[in-house]
């Protein structure tokens, strides 16, 4: 079976993609409109590029989000799973295992934390 990536224009003039089966059911698309053409494709370069070696997100009610920021701290955010920000940490970390041991401490902490005014 293969697939392929469709590049178009909507009714809006916006660029999409989406990665359609050979049977022609959509498996999945950006979700967003790009000015240019161009810029539809990058997102399907960036989409090949990334996906073999992504890992699969299977949230329950809420999942951390690790990520390196542009001055290439670690930081995290904990997610509710309709994507909105429940908590940010606010402070960037210099290594990867630095934020996973913050996350461990929020995991830890918050539970029996007091609340205060």
């Amino acid at each position: 079976m293969s697939q392929t990536f469709e590049i178009y224009e909507d009714a809006a003039g916006e660029w999409r993609w989406r990665l359609v089966a050979s049977n022609g059911e959509i498996i999945g698309d950006g979700g967003e409109g790009y000015a240019s053409k161009d810029g539809a494709r990058q997102a399907v370069e960036r989409v090949q590029s990334y996906a073999p070696e992504s890992d699969a997100l299977d949230v329950g009610a809420a999942a951390f989000e690790v990520y390196e920021d542009e001055g290439g701290e670690w930081r995290w955010r904990l997610r509710h799973r309709n994507g909105n920000v429940l908590a940010d940490g606010g402070e960037g970390y210099a290594s990867r295992s630095g934020v996973h041991d913050a996350i461990e401490s929020v995991k830890r902490n918050a539970p029996g934390a007091e609340t205060g005014e």
